[in-house]
């Protein structure tokens, strides 16, 4: 039988207080029930987390001389209780290649410097490989991080459509063997694979984009389709046998752009066992309650298991793209979102869920239960 939210209502806390959850400013000023779970008491796994702060602290560093992980965001991720981090270790942007303009040798260049800078944490950050790697309780000394590409464009450039079909899948297996295990088929534009959703409804996947869904699948590989058209989520959900996921999305009905999928690519994702995660926009764009709003929307179109999050916006530590604090001249941002610390978004979120009458089992599975059965099942042994 398929569960909905309305098997996961709780039945103490706010919703026995009969209190009535209005907008972000009540949630805000609302303590946290004692007997609901917080930020260290589930596996919160954040489904997409931009290679943003690495390169603005990469650029200075003959000024801090320091790790980007090691020693400014790995400690606020400890302390905000995050458990697994969905990384991009390239892809189509020049940022996800540490601003290098070459395809392959940036994506290159950027999954060298994650696994240097995990190297450098003395034990306390590692890489997800296989199914053992997966966290099965919280863990407020280890961060794990499943290195995943924001596009596949880097797997082949310039292919030669003449080539064996195991020469034109050499890319897919030599990332494997880096450490890689997610790749989205695109970003935003067309590529190789098929098409972004600037193609609006776009077409199927090509020839090489379905060998490239099959070669991960065998390999244990998580496919993406953030950024993909319709028409190639469709195919990917299709021919993938196992689950795929659209990690950093919103319900298209509510954000009204192509951008996010519709409600029967939601549908279609979490057939395949896979799941949608929900994004922050930005100040003034979405609210956790508007966040929690389209997670009731999704898990009503499909079921509690098919739904995580992605982002909640940047921190204290990292309050913008381009910001770093100690060294940017201008004024940091004054939204409210990023003046707070990784814990205290993460615990304003689950406390959002939970004024959204979702219990403890159901609020562990948002934040990161779902992710973590998902890569399970697509990981190898």
């Amino acid at each position: 039988m398929t569960l909905n939210r309305r098997n996961f209502l709780t039945t103490s806390g706010l919703a026995a207080t009969g209190v009535a959850m209005t907008g972000l400013a009540s949630a805000m000023n609302m303590p946290r029930f004692q007997k609901n779970k917080g930020p260290h008491d589930v596996v919160i796994v954040q489904g997409h987390y931009d290679i943003w702060e690495f390169n603005d602290r990469l650029a200075l560093e003959k000024e801090a001389q320091n790790s980007p992980l090691r020693d400014f965001l790995l400690p606020r991720l400890l302390e905000g209780g995050v458990g697994v981090v969905v990384m991009p270790a390239g892809g189509e942007a020049a940022r996800h290649r540490i601003m290098n303009d070459q395809l392959l040798a940036g994506s290159m260049r950027s999954t060298d410097m994650l696994l240097r800078e995990i190297e450098k944490t003395n034990g306390k950050a590692s890489v997800i490989l296989t199914k053992k790697d997966v966290p099965t309780a919280p863990d407020k000394n280890h961060v794990k991080f499943f290195l995943d590409f924001e596009g596949a464009n880097p797997l082949e450039n310039d292919a030669e459509p003449g080539l064996h079909k195991d020469q034109r899948l050499s890319l897919v297996r030599n990332f494997f063997r880096l450490g890689v295990r997610g790749i989205q088929i695109t970003r935003d534009g067309r590529n190789q694979l098929g098409d972004g959703w600037l193609e609006g409804e776009g077409g199927k996947l090509s020839r090489f984009g379905v060998e490239v869904v099959e070669e991960m699948n065998r390999l244990g590989m998580l496919v993406g389709v953030s950024h993909v058209s319709e028409k190639a989520t469709f195919h990917a959900a299709e021919i993938s046998k196992k689950p795929i996921v659209a990690s950093h999305s919103n319900p298209r009905k509510f954000t009204n752009t192509l951008r996010d999928p519709t409600d029967e690519e939601i549908k279609a994702i979490a057939k395949t066992g896979g799941l949608v995660g929900v994004r922050y926009l930005g100040e003034g764009e979405t609210s956790y309650n508007t966040l929690a709003q389209w997670v009731d929307y999704m898990v009503n179109l499909t079921s509690i298991d098919h739904v995580g999050f992605a982002w909640l916006g940047h921190d204290l530590g990292h309050p913008k793209m381009g910001y770093v604090p100690g060294f940017s001249k201008e004024a940091p941002p004054s939204g409210e979102y990023e003046k707070m610390t990784k814990y205290e978004q993460n615990s304003r979120f689950m406390d959002t869920l939970y004024q959204h009458k979702y219990n403890d089992e159901a609020v562990a599975k948002i934040m990161g239960g779902n992710w973590l059965r998902v890569i399970r099942e697509v990981l190898p042994d």
